[in-house]
């Protein structure tokens, strides 16, 4: 057995973490808690609102335009569906 197996052994419960790290571990477990305390602790990390990249959105409103509704689209991307039917038109306008 090695270090990592025995910190995962010994701290399988997130009550024995503090703070941000026992959310980590009830979210996430205690094999990515560890891995994700190795990488960042000591710096402090602000997630973005917006969890998709500007490419990946509008190919995904590209690949379903015509099968979604753009409420629906902008349910699933977090975005307004005005937002959606303006990518929508710049999309229809590409392919002119």
């Amino acid at each position: 057995m090695n270090i990592d197996e025995e910190v995962i052994d010994i701290n399988n419960n997130p009550e024995r973490y503090s703070g941000v790290y026992k959310d980590l571990a009830e979210l996430v477990g205690d094999a990515a808690t560890l891995k994700i305390w190795k990488n960042f602790s000591g710096l402090n990390i602000t997630f973005p609102q917006k969890l998709y990249s500007i490419e990946f959105r509008k190919e995904f409103i590209m690949e379903n335009m015509e099968i979604m509704k753009p409420f629906e689209m902008a349910k699933m991307l977090d975005l307004s569906e005005r937002r959606v039917r303006q990518i929508i038109a710049d999309i229809r306008a590409q392919k002119q």
